[in-house]
């Protein structure tokens, strides 16, 4: 019997399983597939995913990144960038595998090609079944993703609302590591790359562009309640880019995929269980990264995990609930906040941009928090006062109050 289960071997469970065997725990990952798998994501991993992480991920790091190019509706270009932001473009395949070796080597017993389809519970522990096998433990983490079966299992969620999850469609683009450097946006001053972010193309989501080290991460998502027509916003944003670049993009490989927006947490425990990640819907309702928040919530609930196997007492892991809500789910809450503001129109997105292009100051908080250098949680009340007292007729018109 072990001490604990975690169930999925993306960033967050295998963030989770490490850091608990490295507490003494005896620990046991189930991973459905089998890595290096394929895993359609941007791959940009900002400032607080690389204060998160405490192992050397240089092996897999493709680009570094140090601005966010914003185009607009209107078609404008604002670029984000401070000395803070630095950050790392990666290939989530190549990413994922780095980590869940990281937990193998800290004494995780990883068993992949295991499908969980159900879960029993015993007077003791938790039983996580799957064909032809069962594995039981003390505790349990479920960290399969949006798409995963853990929190309907547990009784969590039955389902996702529209408002919870979004669409996108991506393609991995190949390319001349040569052409790539010719196309990346820089700075003139100091060279600095830059990812793209296409504010102009859907409703409640945006396009990316991101350079890789063998071609472009080329995507677009949006809230699935919102989704018109995202296929055709696909199509446009293909051109445009393509068009910008002169360059012909090869999107033969495009995949379609959800992933959760964050803003409304639900429970997060069950009997002897926790969720993590994606399969907590822990995503930046503002922008859809859910990486930084994947491996926060895998650090945490591994140390409620190492805390109640110490106690002997399941009934530990509601701190985890708390914890999450105090931290992670009052920032997502905030976050939506100033998402349904950005979102709201095109009108609402030219507006925030402008200031941003008319006022360093606000330019810098926005680029905090597009960015997650800095919590709109930490910067709410700066960002209100500056709002108020620098812009307040803009402020009015976009729903900010005392």
């Amino acid at each position: 019997m072990y001490d604990l289960t975690v169930i999925g071997g993306g960033p967050a469970g295998s963030t989770c399983a490490r850091h608990a065997a490295e507490s003494g725990l005896d620990v046991v990952l189930l991973e459905k597939a089998h890595h290096p798998r394929d895993k359609p994501c941007g791959g940009a991993l900002g400032p607080q995913t690389i204060r998160n992480l405490d192992v050397d991920i240089s092996p897999v790091v493709e680009r570094s990144f140090h601005a966010a190019l914003i185009h607009t509706p209107s078609g404008n270009k604002v670029k984000l960038t401070n000395e803070d932001l630095r950050g790392y473009l990666v290939t989530r395949s190549k990413f994922d595998y780095l980590l869940l070796q990281k937990a193998e080597h800290a004494g995780v017993e990883v068993i992949q090609d295991t499908e969980i389809v159900g879960l029993e519970q015993t007077r003791s522990g938790v039983r996580a079944l799957a064909v032809g096998d069962s594995y039981k433990s003390h505790l349990l983490v479920g960290a399969d993703g949006v798409n995963g079966i853990i929190s309907k299992e547990l009784g969590i969620r039955s389902m996702w609302s529209s408002e919870q999850i979004a669409v996108c469609i991506s393609a991995d683009v190949p390319m001349e590591q040569s052409d790539v450097e010719s196309l990346m946006i820089t700075d003139e001053a100091d060279g600095f790359p830059a990812i793209e972010l296409y504010f102009n193309l859907v409703s409640w989501g945006y396009g990316w562009c991101f350079p890789k080290k063998d071609g472009f991460s080329i995507g677009i998502g949006c809230r699935m309640d919102k989704q018109e027509n995202l296929q055709q916003s696909w199509e446009k944003l293909v051109l445009l880019v393509e068009k910008e670049k002169g360059v012909k993009l090869d999107t033969s490989n495009r995949v379609s995929y959800r992933v959760p927006l964050g803003g409304r947490l639900n429970r997060s425990v069950a009997r002897r269980s926790m969720i993590i990640g994606d399969a907590a819907g822990l995503a930046s309702p503002l922008t859809g990264e859910g990486v930084s928040y994947a491996i926060q919530s895998g650090i945490l609930a591994a140390d409620v995990a190492v805390k109640a196997v110490e106690m002997k007492s399941p009934l530990h892991i509601t701190k985890y609930d708390d914890q999450l809500k105090r931290s992670i789910g009052k920032e997502l809450k905030d976050s939506r906040w100033i998402a349904e503001i950005l979102h709201k129109s095109d009108k609402h997105t030219e507006l925030l941009f402008q200031i941003a292009t008319e006022d360093l100051v606000m330019r810098k908080y926005m680029t905090d928090i597009v960015s997650r250098v800095a919590t709109f949680s930490d910067m709410k009340v700066r960002i209100g006062k500056r709002m108020l007292s620098k812009h307040p007729l803009k402020s009015v018109r976009l729903g900010f109050k005392r």
